[in-house]
């Protein structure tokens, strides 16, 4: 019968005749077979072997993180004939296989007579260690409201457990929920500062300028035109993260009007003004188009239609849908810094209506229902739309903005951190992070102290406990467990994303704190991760994770990631935190070759760096109205400081972590610091032979493309040794080996280790 068959006809009946079985509710590897009942050769491939890979090998995702939907196609091969056949299979998540140790008290202070809900999760500790969130499902309804003081206890379970849990609920007469407390500091707007040419960072910024440039506004504006039916005008498709096909279509365009807007503010660029004002112009057609539409509800404005925040709202899971919010928020992001920074009223008003938009959506829904959405793996990822619409509130002073802001609380992050607890780990870094900073900027508008607490018990849990010595966090886009450093160096560690808003809330919070801890960790970051996330070739791309295992290369994304959405904004974002005021003083914090000009408040000053900074600074006074210089000193300085003031010495003394340099500035006054920086190692906390090389606040790769750890025989008595200093530059080589050791800034395509072994056995 064979012998009548064509190859063609061999093949159809082989696709015809194979079965898979139950593809719906797959738990176990699936059998695929090699060979087609009728002599076809079957190979295999998946689209996403997280999950399940060519050979049948199933791997179910975590409990909580919902089933996965993956297409595998085998490719069915005879003679000259070869087809390809999909099939889609249903991989169900693991069934909660939670072992209980604690869970951490539920203890709540309310007000008499005042409506609340119950939190729908709570920080638990597994019993070997973990310490994670857990949703819960309350015997009775979250919403309570008691009319008489005293104690009140509910009880309920964790979610798909047995495991019972309460609740103690103090009710007092009067709480007293706001907390006075206003900024300390306030920086210096980066319209007023400018990068000094041939450094590291105004170089980066320079390329990113070029990109931008480059870039068509048209092709930005696609997936807007076409979903409002609009004329595209013959742009091309958007590719990547914001293809035609893909469900977070619009961030990108989101990132670029912020980057439009933080380059303009950095560059005073006319050209970048007219790319931004024809952007927000557009927009604005696009949101009109939608409002004349009849389909949509009045202020929407997205690269995609409503339906995937209809299916959100069924609880529909990611791939099948992709983050909305997010999405949007990058889209109210980029309005609101285009409103900002570069005063552009049309952008506010798109923005109002946006907002306007997003609260007749959600106003409606159950408490309940927000709460479980937020807290969904990835399809309930919000970027940080609470932070645009506590900003939009400050603009418009609409009630129902800060309102909005508020239905994102989502309990999985923030209840921990109310309870004082870490329990970050198994959570995605980059998805909660940014609703943080949204808290924060709740806290500025609003005052609630639980927002402010929240905050910053999250920072001091991340920098304690989660970050690389680049100041980078997460391996995989996942927390771990406090302190696991050493245990997680792999390709995929410290998203760039994630590094990007970690700054965002540092700087925000060092406003209230005024603490040089938060400039010493924004220090290592901007450094170290963000200055060496951006290639070297004009081309706007960016790492989106930065590799730590040994023998690593940067992998730079130019197809409208996360990552390479935020990295169009990072490079225009360096002077944001370089200078601070308050009413007596200027904070320098950062060491960057710049300059301020702001003679409406009596500042103008050059800040000379050499450039990799080594230690030694410089400032030139214009003008300064301030009676006070404040010098951080930084963590990494050993010894004494040498300070001169117009050629002569100055002792200055030191406050909170600061050189306070006190008299009346006149024009002409120079101030020259030199500190002392010295080699050091960084172990991380878990393995402590496992050690960073640093110079000052530079973390130092060591260029190998060997892929196991390079273990040298190093300790704090003898780097000094060990390692030569090549003349003006802040390259050393490893003196036994010729193993040479650069700021990680400076390495584009090489192999390189930022983590070494440290044997002391050798």
């Amino acid at each position: 019968m064979l012998d009548v068959l064509s190859d063609r006809e061999i093949v159809e009946k082989d696709i015809e005749a194979l079965y898979l079985g139950n593809l719906k509710t797959v738990e176990f590897d699936i059998k695929l077979p090699t060979e087609g009942k009728f002599g076809s050769i079957i190979s295999w491939h998946s689209k996403d072997d997280r999950w399940i890979d060519g050979t049948g090998r199933v791997h179910r995702p975590e409990y909580g993180k919902g089933d996965r939907i993956v297409p595998i196609t085998a490719t069915f091969s005879y003679g000259e004939v070869s087809m390809d056949k999909i099939y889609e299979v249903n991989i169900l998540e693991e069934e909660n296989k939670i072992q209980l140790e604690k869970v951490f008290p539920i203890v709540l202070e309310k007000k008499v007579n005042e409506e609340f809900y119950l939190p729908s999760a709570v920080a638990i500790q597994t019993k070997r260690g973990d310490v994670i969130a857990h949703s819960i499902t309350w015997n009775e309804e979250e919403r309570k409201r008691y009319g008489d003081i005293g104690e009140k206890t509910v009880y309920g379970r964790l979610t798909d457990t047995d495991y019972e849990i309460k609740a103690t609920i103090n009710i007092k007469r009067n709480i007293d929920i706001h907390q006075d407390k206003s900024t300390k500091v306030n920086s210096i707007s980066t319209t007023k500062v400018r990068l000094k040419e041939n450094t590291l960072f105004k170089k980066a910024q320079d390329r990113r300028l070029a990109f931008l440039l480059s870039v068509n506004d048209d092709q930005m504006l696609y997936n807007f035109r076409k979903t409002s039916g609009l004329d595209t005008k013959g742009a091309p498709e958007m590719i990547g993260w914001d293809s035609p096909d893909s469900l977070l279509r619009g961030h990108t365009t989101g990132h670029y009007l912020s980057a439009l807007a933080l380059c303009y503010a950095a560059t005073n660029n006319k050209t970048i003004f007219g790319k931004l004002t024809y952007m927000i112009s557009e927009l604005n057609n696009v949101q009109l188009a939608f409002e004349a539409n009849g389909n949509y509800g009045f202020g929407f404005l997205s690269g995609y239609s409503e339906e995937q925040f209809d299916l959100l709202e069924q609880y529909t899971r990611y791939p099948k849908i992709w983050a909305p919010y997010y999405t949007l928020h990058k889209i109210f992001a980029g309005l609101l810094d285009s409103y900002n920074l570069a005063k552009i009223d049309l952008a506010l008003t798109i923005a109002d209506k946006l907002g306007d938009w997003v609260y007749s959506r959600l106003s409606v829904l159950p408490n309940k229902q927000l709460k479980k959405m937020w807290g969904m793996y990835i399809a309930g990822e919000l970027g940080g739309i609470n932070e645009s619409l506590a900003e939009l509130y400050i603009y418009t002073k609409k009630e129902k903005h800060i309102k909005s802001a508020k239905l994102f609380d989502n309990d999985r992050l923030f209840f921990p951190m109310e309870q004082k607890i870490d329990a970050l780990g198994s959570l995605h870094a980059n998805q909660h992070i940014p609703q943080v900073i949204g808290a924060m900027r709740i806290f500025d508008t609003t005052k609630e102290k639980k927002y402010y607490e929240i905050s910053h018990f999250f920072w001091k849990s991340v920098v304690n406990a989660h970050i690389y010595s680049i100041g980078g966090t997460g391996e995989g886009e996942m927390f771990k467990q406090p302190f696991q450093i050493g245990a997680n160096i792999s390709d995929n560690t410290a998203e760039t994303c994630a590094s990007y808003n970690m700054l965002k809330l540092t700087k925000n919070l060092y406003e209230y704190e005024n603490d040089v801890r938060f400039m010493d960790y924004y220090e290592r970051t901007m450094f170290n991760h963000i200055l060496s996330s951006t290639d070297h070739e004009c081309k706007g791309a960016s790492t989106y994770f930065m590799p730590t295992r040994p023998g690593s290369r940067k992998g730079f994304d130019g197809e409208n990631s996360c990552c390479h959405g935020t990295g169009l904004e990072n490079h225009f974002k360096y002077t944001e935190a370089l200078y601070f005021t308050d009413e007596e003083s200027l904070y320098v914090n950062l060491f960057v070759a710049s300059e301020i000009d702001d003679e409406e408040n009596g500042i103008q000053i050059e800040q000379k760096v050499h450039d990799p900074f080594s230690g030694s600074l410089e400032l030139d006074i214009k003008k300064l109205r301030k009676n006070a210089l404040k010098i951080r000193l930084p963590y990494w300085h050993k010894g004494a400081v040498k300070i001169l003031v117009n050629q002569l010495e100055y002792f200055a003394k030191e406050l909170d972590g600061y050189l306070v340099i006190e008299r009346q500035w006149i024009k002409g006054d120079k101030v020259s610091i030199q500190f002392a920086p010295t080699l050091r190692l960084e172990a991380t906390p878990d393995k402590k032979n496992i050690v960073s090389i640093a110079y000052g606040p530079y973390i130092l790769a060591a260029i190998s493309n060997q892929e196991n750890y390079l273990e040298l025989p190093i300790n704090e008595e003898n780097l000094h040794e060990k390692f030569i200093r090549i003349k003006d530059t802040i390259h050393f080589v490893y003196e036994p080996e010729q193993i040479k050791f650069v700021p990680l800034a400076e390495v584009n395509h090489e192999h390189y280790h930022l983590y070494i072994k440290q044997n002391t056995l050798i």
